[in-house]
């Protein structure tokens, strides 16, 4: 049996700040959870790795939940059909057990460190993770002045748009991407990329099957592309129908993707800044919608502030991810303090204790 091994994110850098979807990453059925907690370098990232590759080696499917802040770490991995997860439960992503023994337990990989190699350090810890902080505060500052502009960029499409003509195109729209029936379930809502050290970033051909039919959809802010997704999403929930619900990860308020894993089918915003086609498979879509359209009168005067909105906002993204860059930098000067300090041959056996019992229950 070949495991099927998908990417996402659970959490993302956005003009709202910090924004998490923590709760989504399994249902409320789950049968365990493992919160990991421990400072930076205790190998939580590489403690839920190697257990996603045994696991994938065992046939299991594997949903790998990536860091926003860090190109390489983990915030946590989902095993099987969602039956079990190990999440890292520090800052930024605070997770405590909500049903303590009987579903979720703590593994305090600080157990296995050595407490006084690491308090030589005290006084570069405490500097490095007020640098940390300072770097974050001023990123999301910068993404807080992104979205404003973003915001006026949608002001000039609105003031502009026929309204009846965005709302009859959606409504037309929604009656074939809609199934009559489909699986039942609750609306899972979760990131396909994310702003990070290394830019924008997404993963998207991992959560997009070539099997599927692609509901292609494009246009400006404010052109009405986003009232598409809002409106398909009301209507799932009200018929109770299972889907993934990606958000957009600079403004988590708006919706890029939405996927009916049962009907094979997703509703795709092919314009968005993330670019989510450029690693998709060659793939044939059913229907193509430009919004754009619909607002074929941008009044003249507002061609010179949309392009200066255009450059504040492109100017915040790329600052944004300058100062997470760099707080990525004292990150890693931060483990290598407690590298060193740990006893990972003891992490490794605690990993290989927990492979054993969660395979035991997916296999009988």
């Amino acid at each position: 049996m070949v495991a099927k091994i998908r990417h996402l994110y659970p959490g993302g850098n956005t003009c709202q700040g910090f924004y998490s979807f923590y709760d989504y990453m399994v249902s409320s059925q789950v049968q365990r959870k493992i919160v990991l907690k421990g400072g930076p370098g205790v190998g939580k990232s590489t403690f839920m790795k190697k257990l996603g590759e045994d696991f994938i080696t065992a046939g299991i499917d594997v949903e790998y939940h990536w860091c926003s802040s860090d190109n390489d770490s983990l915030d946590g991995i989902v095993l099987g059909k969602q039956q079990f997860c190990v999440v890292d439960g520090t800052s930024p992503h605070i997770v405590d057990p909500r049903f303590p023994g009987a579903v979720d337990e703590i593994i305090n990989l600080g157990e296995f460190w050595d407490r006084q190699a690491i308090a030589q350090h005290k006084p570069a810890i405490i500097k490095l993770c007020n640098d940390i902080k300072n770097c974050f505060a001023r990123a999301y500052l910068r993404l807080q002045e992104a979205g404003n502009a973003y915001q006026e960029c949608k002001s000039y499409y609105e003031e502009a748009r026929d309204i009846t003509a965005v709302n009859r195109n959606i409504l037309a729209l929604t009656r074939d991407f809609v199934p009559i029936s489909s699986a039942p379930g609750n609306t899972r809502h979760l990131f396909a990329g994310a702003i990070t050290p290394l830019g924008l970033v997404n993963k998207a051909e991992s959560i997009i099957d070539s099997d599927y039919s692609i509901f292609a959809v494009k246009g400006s802010p404010g052109s009405g592309l986003k009232n598409l997704f809002a409106h398909n999403l009301n209507l799932l929930e009200l018929y109770n129908y299972y889907a993934e619900i990606y958000h957009n990860p600079f403004d988590p308020n708006e919706i890029d993707i939405i996927i009916l894993p049962d009907s094979k089918i997703a509703l795709l915003d092919i314009s968005s800044i993330f670019n989510y086609t450029k690693y998709l498979p060659a793939i044939k879509y059913k229907r193509l919608l430009d919004f754009d359209q619909f607002s074929p009168n941008i009044p003249e005067f507002a061609s010179s502030l949309l392009d200066n909105a255009r450059k504040r906002f492109a100017s915040g993204i790329s600052e944004a991810v300058s100062h997470i860059g760099r707080a990525k930098k004292y990150h890693d000067e931060l483990e290598s303090f407690y590298v060193p300090a740990m006893d990972f041959e003891s992490i490794n056996l605690t990993r290989q204790k927990i492979f054993g019992q969660l395979i035991q229950s997916l296999i009988y």
